[in-house]
């Protein structure tokens, strides 16, 4: 199985790694640091570079249970193949800090509230989280974001680690998610918000809160039942 540099590392930018197996659209490594699409987040997209020669990775997904890169060309690639990695380094980042933005709101109405996540993405074109609420709030929605302004002003360390399932799943505030557990693990990632949220999530994140600069809120938006959507950017 692929080793997945992030889980312990979110700044990891470069790294070695070999050619695991060939797939019909990407190949599969021994250990990475992209992150592949998943939980709402959008996947990684740098190069891999053989020989020095430089190949595109235009996204990173699972497959099979697999962590694939996704190339055109993969002429150069073969099991054993050594490889170096590079992350879109800015285009992480944003998603970092737009995925750590989104665990601030919702523990801020979490906090007020106790509403769940029924709903959510992580990308750079439009990013948003359905709340389990009955009816939108506005006031609510644009306190949430002012707070979560002032506490981004103020700094906060996010620090990542691991728990027992089992130990972890005896906070309520571990899941935020609406409907859906944890991945059956003994161990679960837990990102830690200091004093403000922790909950379980094996997304990047930032180190600290100060780096998401500022929250916009783009719209709110009725989807249904119980599904009020926060579409929102970091700026």
């Amino acid at each position: 199985m692929t080793v997945l540099l992030h889980m312990k590392d979110n700044y990891v930018k470069e790294f070695d790694a070999t050619v695991v197996k060939l797939t019909e659209t990407g190949v599969v490594l021994d250990q990475t640091a992209f992150y592949p699409l998943g939980g709402g987040v959008d996947g990684d997209t740098g190069t891999l570079t053989v020989n020095k020669t430089k190949l595109k990775v235009s996204g990173t997904v699972w497959q099979d249970g697999q962590v694939v890169h996704l190339l055109k060309d993969m002429s150069l690639f073969k099991p054993g193949t050594s490889v170096h990695g590079k992350l879109d380094w800015d285009r992480r980042h944003k998603i970092m800090r737009t995925h750590t933005a989104a665990h601030l709101l919702e523990a801020i109405i979490f906090k007020q509230t106790g509403a769940l996540i029924g709903s959510g993405r992580v990308d750079l074109k439009s990013s948003y989280l359905g709340f389990t609420i009955e009816q939108m709030d506005k006031q609510l929605i644009e306190q949430a974001v002012e707070t979560a302004n002032q506490l981004i002003k103020k700094g906060a360390k996010v620090a990542i680690y691991f728990m027992d399932r089992t130990e972890a799943l005896k906070a309520p505030e571990m899941v935020k998610l609406a409907g859906k557990m944890p991945p059956e693990l003994n161990e679960l990632r837990i990102v830690e918000i200091t004093e403000l949220d922790r909950q379980a999530c094996g997304g990047p994140h930032v180190a600290d809160i100060s780096e998401l600069k500022e929250i916009k809120l783009v719209k709110m938006k009725n989807k249904g039942k119980a599904n009020r959507r926060l579409y929102y950017q970091v700026i």
